[in-house]
Formats: structure tokens, sequence, C-alpha cells
């Protein structure tokens, strides 16, 4: 795991199985550390669609058993998550692989409310360019307004792209993530 990033082969193992895809979005909605008993009473939950104390202890048990033997070790053998063994706690790795994973299921690891740095820097390109266009208007160079005007559109033009095609939308529930009958 001496890697900073994550390969697809791991990233696709690691989310072919629905409980470690819940584990990773119990994780990324909380922001903290979590006992494997919450997560796997809010998993179960979560799954079946019922209240925290209608749980069985049977069902319980098969997701606390799962999580604790096979998908908390394996996430941590990745670097995804942060797994303490002994206090049985998990949390997310701050970290490059932790990200990428949680941005290929469409999960936003820095929260819906942040702007990514690629988005930053078109909207202040395009906006130095307006600020150029009507400098360029005030003192007269009127045959450089149509080549900022020409560039300023391009710029809008990128960022309605961006906007529209190559952002991520950010899940607020996860509940889409639990598409698969594996367990």
């Amino acid at each position: 795991m001496a890697e900073d990033r994550i390969t697809r082969d791991a990233a696709f193992s690691l989310l072919s199985n629905r409980r470690r895809r819940q584990l990773l979005c119990v994780l990324a909605r909380s922001g903290e550390a979590r006992s494997l008993r919450a997560a796997a009473r809010e998993i179960v939950g979560r799954l079946e669609g019922i209240d925290s104390t209608e749980i069985t202890d049977e069902v319980y048990r098969s997701v606390y058993v799962s999580l604790y033997q096979t998908h908390a070790p394996q996430l941590a053998a990745e670097g995804i998550v942060d797994y303490d063994e002994t206090e049985r706690t998990v949390r997310l790795a701050h970290n490059r692989r932790t990200e990428t994973l949680l941005r290929i299921v469409g999960i936003d690891p820095n929260g819906a409310d942040t702007v990514d740095r690629r988005t930053a820097l078109v909207l202040t390109g395009a906006v130095v360019v307006a600020t150029l266009c009507g400098l360029f208007a005030l003192f007269g160079a009127v045959w450089t307004v149509p080549w900022a005007a020409l560039v300023a559109g391009l710029l809008a033009y990128r960022v309605r792209q961006h906007a529209g095609r190559d952002r991520l939308a950010p899940i607020h529930d996860c509940g889409d993530l639990a598409t698969s009958d594996d367990s």
C-alpha cells in the first residue's frame, strides 16, 4: 500500500460488496470515528428499512461479524479506513486513496458545500477575463475587446460543460449504494 493511488482492481474489489459500500457511506456521513456496533446497527436499519429498535439480534450479529472479520480489515489493508481492532472503531482515512474511492461512488469527501480546485480556477479565469474586457473598453483598446469576448465565451462554455457533465453530484443519503444482493 505504498502507493498514493488506488488501483482500479482494488477499488472495484472493495466496492463489490454492499456492506462495505454501506460502511463507507456511514463513515462519510458521520465524518468521525464510529464503533463497529453503531455502524452495524445503522447499516442493518438502512438495508432492512427498519428502526434500530426493531433489529433482530441474528441480523445484527451477521452484519457486525462481517464488518469485524472481513470488511473493516479489508478497507484498512487498502488504507481507506483507520481501523482500531482493540477498540473496534473505524473512521475514514484522510488520504488520496480514500478520496478517490469515495468519488467513484459519487460521495464528495469534502462535503457538498466545497468547490473543487478545477471549478475555482475556471471561475477565477472567467472573472479575470471579464475584468480585462471592462478595462479594455474603458481605455479604448477596441481591437482587444472581441478577442477578450471570445476568450470569455470559451471560458463560460467550459464552466457550463464542467458543471453539467464532469462534476460528480454529492450523495446525501447513499441509499442507492445498496444495489447488489451480496453480503
